[in-house]
């Protein structure tokens, strides 16, 4: 018998600590067919209040976390964790970290993914403050018509790092109402996330992050994207990395920092887009600020509408830059 008090299970739970140091409580998601869920059934058990802390899927840990506590959930990474119904996460303060040893740009080993045929436009929408998702891939694969989002995200100050949005069925992305993510987050993070995928054909004029309001009344507003990744293969040209939907979108300054936009060319039609971004006419409210964007295999960054968007680039004198509107 393995012991949280002694030996591997002593370091285990200290490991487990170690990942998620808050002053909240830890819950473990484990699949009764992981490889490591006979060890941890044995060490992760109830706390003094007689609260489970080992579950079996993330909906009950995410039932069993408190809102604005800072607990902690923490994903195994063997196999796709799959929900049944798009997760509303409205509780406030609570922190989802894979447990894949972090890290990884790309194919995080933690996955959460919808179950098909269910109809529920996301895997997740966040309404939530200062929630934090940290080394988890999240994946549409729902066929219906309506599951047109991976990530909803109308709440304040969340941190995402280290993410993947994707979807994992090429059914919608024929459609203009298809989009990785929408988003009118207020002051989120999003560290080293991948948005889109190129393992998908897209056949549709539609964009891979969409800037519209999640929460009535709450524009896009005072974010930070850093070293970001904005990923398609489209065979439709007008296609777009990231789209701003309306004038009453976006507030304040938002910053991409060393971000990449890229239109893959591949043999599966993936072909060159003309825009790779689009604003909104008439966007006076905010601004969207873009420092050392990296474009690639997209003909302008944004020529039919670059309302409010500015990039850095140099100005007149050889050691100075100011940021301008795009050409």
């Amino acid at each position: 018998m393995y012991s949280s008090e002694a030996g591997w299970g002593k370091l285990t739970m200290l490991a487990l600590a170690n990942v998620g140091p808050t002053y909240g409580r830890i819950f473990v998601v484990c699949p009764a067919a992981d490889a490591n869920y006979g060890i941890l059934s044995q060490i992760v058990k109830y706390d003094p209040d007689g609260q489970a802390r080992l579950f079996t899927t993330l909906e009950a840990a995410y039932a069993a976390a408190t809102t604005n506590a800072n607990d902690v959930i923490l994903l195994t990474a063997y196999s796709t964790h799959t929900i049944a119904n798009g997760i509303a996460w409205s509780k406030s303060r609570i922190h989802l970290i894979g447990m894949d040893g972090g890290g990884r740009l790309v194919q995080q080993g933690a996955k959460v993914q919808t179950t098909d045929a269910v109809g529920d436009a996301y895997v997740i929408k966040v309404t939530g403050v200062r929630n934090s998702f940290k080394n988890v891939k999240f994946i549409q694969v729902d066929t219906t018509a309506t599951s047109l989002h991976v990530l909803e995200e109308g709440g304040e100050g969340n941190l995402y790092e280290n993410c993947s949005f994707i979807f994992g069925v090429a059914d919608n992305l024929d459609l203009t109402t298809a989009t990785e993510v929408l988003c009118g987050s207020d002051s989120a993070t999003f560290r080293e996330c991948m948005f889109g995928a190129d393992t998908l054909l897209t056949s549709a004029a539609r964009a891979v992050f969409t800037i519209d309001q999640v929460t009535a009344s709450q524009e896009f507003k005072s974010n930070i994207l850093d070293r970001c990744v904005f990923l398609i293969s489209s065979s439709s040209a007008t296609a777009y990395l990231l789209k701003v939907a309306a004038n009453t979108d976006v507030l304040f300054s938002n910053l991409f920092r060393d971000c990449d936009f890229i239109a893959s060319l591949d043999s599966a039609g993936g072909a060159a887009l003309t825009n790779a971004i689009t604003s909104a006419s008439g966007l006076v409210k905010g601004c969207l600020c873009f420092k050392n964007p990296g474009v690639f295999n997209c003909t302008n960054f944004s020529a039919n509408d670059s309302s409010q968007v500015e990039v850095q680039a140099p100005a007149s004198s050889a050691d100075a830059f100011e940021a301008q509107a795009p050409a």
